[in-house]
């Protein structure tokens, strides 16, 4: 039995990753109230639901988003500050701009509430596991009062508090272009081998066993060889992400660019895997 005192926990977002991240929280002890703006998403979800954003807010303990983008964002938590009691903290674990996450807590702060950008890594399988990476932006006082509902969401061990708000997301879209670079990379890398006559399951092998290794090849380049892009991490949010990246860096990325060039050729339905197919000879997709 959990030590951890039983909050109301608000949640915005029911869909690949949020749906997770709701079991965990009731598996942790927590009564969550959520609004979904597609009710279907909700179903068989051990949540209460609620017609709005202000309701699901109203009383809550912690208000938790998992949404798409900066706008959502913003509208999620002015809606939350038109509460009769707004929640204290907010917690969003979007992957959104950090000047945006500023703006929010600017919002946030007004009503009385603290915003902090927990954005996370590990796709749908962390989130139904509980095992997520989280990266926290926000101030010391306010990770603390989070932590029932970061320790339930993800890996304490893999949580860091990165700074103040905005922190989280800068560290957040670092690890994304990463990802995109590295996944591209390796398919055409693979691409070539693959066309010099080496078969990719013995490349796997052996890049496994070197200095080439990644995170990518492990864990996402099983699913690429079988030719699987069932979305985990869909395309078009990748390259929602990159965008992001680029802003960040206020001037062209060298290789970033690149990358995004190739992602921009792949349909925003599939997994980002899927740009392999660019680069690769793969077998068709499994029924």
């Amino acid at each position: 039995m959990s030590s951890v005192p039983a909050m109301r926990i608000g949640v915005v977002g029911a869909g690949l990753m949020g749906a997770g991240m709701i079991r965990n929280l009731v598996a942790a002890g927590h009564e969550v109230h959520l609004f979904a703006r597609t009710p279907a998403r909700a179903g068989g979800l051990p949540a209460t639901l609620a017609p709005g954003v202000t309701h699901v807010a109203d009383g809550a303990d912690i208000l938790l988003l998992s949404v798409t983008d900066s706008d959502d964002v913003i509208e999620v938590v002015t809606a939350a500050m038109a509460a009769e009691v707004p929640p204290p903290i907010i917690c969003d674990t979007s992957t959104i701009a950090p000047a945006a996450a500023r703006a929010a807590a600017a919002i946030a702060a007004a009503g009385g509430s603290e915003y902090l950008d927990c954005p996370v890594s590990g796709g749908p399988p962390g989130s139904d596991a509980g095992t997520l990476a989280v990266m926290v932006g926000g101030s010391d006082a306010g990770v603390a009062a989070a932590a029932p509902v970061l320790d339930a969401i993800g890996d304490p061990a893999k949580r860091v508090h990165c700074g103040p708000v905005g922190a989280g997301l800068v560290a957040k879209l670092v690890n994304n272009l990463l990802v995109a670079v590295i996944s591209a990379g390796t398919a055409e890398a693979f691409g070539m081998g693959q066309r010099a006559g080496v078969d990719p399951e013995v490349l796997a092998r052996v890049v496994q066993a070197s200095s080439g290794d990644s995170w990518q090849l492990r864990n996402l380049f099983p699913r690429v060889l079988a030719g699987d892009h069932r979305p985990g991490f869909r395309t078009r949010d990748l390259r929602k992400d990159l965008g992001h990246a680029r802003d960040l860096a206020g001037a062209p990325l060298a290789i970033g660019d690149a990358a995004a060039a190739l992602f921009d050729q792949v349909d925003g339905t599939l997994d980002y895997g899927a740009v392999a197919r660019l680069l690769m000879d793969l077998p068709e997709a499994p029924t």
